[in-house]
């Protein structure tokens, strides 16, 4: 009879340890698990980040701080492509709003989302010059001349020929060296998709960062737009006609956001107060803008 030796006791078991191990990590590869990464970023507003485009000037500052007081959630904008980050760890960046920090974590770009880890503030001199985070601090690099300039009128033109924006979206972007930052909100996927697809072709265009924010589409929020375009409507016809307006009427799970331009500061406080007395409104941020007032003739 031939004699077998047996593994040592424990063998087996570590082996099963080792090869559970490498599975789990084959499929965490297979899944396409998002790598953890490090970067620059601004911490600013919900709000500000869709609407105050370009560099971090005292007034986007004021903006985010003002904002998010008034309830807007807080984001990360990363400072090398101007990219908005939802994260899952809100609280961590809450105190650090309108200022520069360094964050670790999950990214996923498709979705606009990141699993934050850590979050470190920094000061905004630490960003080396001339390197991709600094642009976003220096309004030099949004300056428009020549062919930037060329660019900057074909993209614009290109994004008011979209053909199914509403009084419930608001597309705008922003350029610096070729690169379009595209950004607001819109109720349909189509347009955001249409957006990023028509400006990425243009000659001229090196790169687009799409921060354009889908809109629910819930009965709820749906109930509020139709609301306040009809109480807005009645109290201002000379701003609506058709199936257009001057002024834009953005919902966010029951926030309003008013853009647009109106004549004379007593119309942006009136529809104020008609936006809010909707039904189900939350909160309403009134960025409408009050036209400058001509110079009248003396007498």
């Amino acid at each position: 009879m031939i004699m077998t030796k047996r593994p040592p006791c424990g063998t087996r078991p570590a082996r099963a340890v080792i090869v559970i191990a490498l599975a789990a990590a084959a499929a965490q590869i297979s899944l396409g698990a998002d790598p953890v990464n490090t970067f620059n970023a601004y911490v600013d507003s919900d709000l500000c980040s869709h609407l105050m485009l370009g560099p971090i000037t005292e007034g986007r500052l004021e903006c985010s701080k003002t904002s998010y007081q008034q309830g807007s959630d807080a984001v990360l904008v990363r400072l090398s492509d101007n990219l908005v980050l939802n994260v899952n760890k809100e609280k961590l960046i809450n105190p650090l709003i309108s200022q520069t920090v360094s964050a670790t974590g999950q990214t996923k770009v498709k979705d606009g989302t990141m699993k934050l880890q850590s979050v470190t503030p920094i000061a905004p001199g630490a960003i080396k010059p001339g390197s991709p985070d600094a642009k976003l601090l220096d309004a030099r690099h949004f300056r428009l001349t020549g062919d930037d300039a060329q660019v900057f009128e074909r993209v614009r033109h290109e994004l008011a020929m979209l053909p199914y924006i509403s009084d419930y979206d608001f597309i705008s972007f922003t350029m610096f060296n070729g690169n379009v930052v595209l950004t607001g909100w819109t109720v349909r996927q189509t347009n955001r998709s249409a957006a990023y697809n028509v400006v990425k072709n243009l000659a001229g265009v090196k790169t687009v960062t799409n921060n354009i924010d889908i809109l629910p589409l819930g009965s709820f929020d749906m109930r509020i737009r139709a609301g306040v375009r009809a109480n807005l409507q009645r109290a201002f016809p000379q701003y609506f006609w058709g199936s257009g307006s001057s002024v834009k009427i953005v919902v966010k799970n029951g926030d309003v956001i008013l853009l647009g331009l109106v004549s004379r500061q007593s119309d942006k406080d009136l529809a104020n107060m008609k936006a809010n007395a909707v039904p189900g409104v939350f909160k309403v941020f009134n960025m409408l803008q009050v036209e400058s007032k001509r110079s009248q003739p003396t007498d």
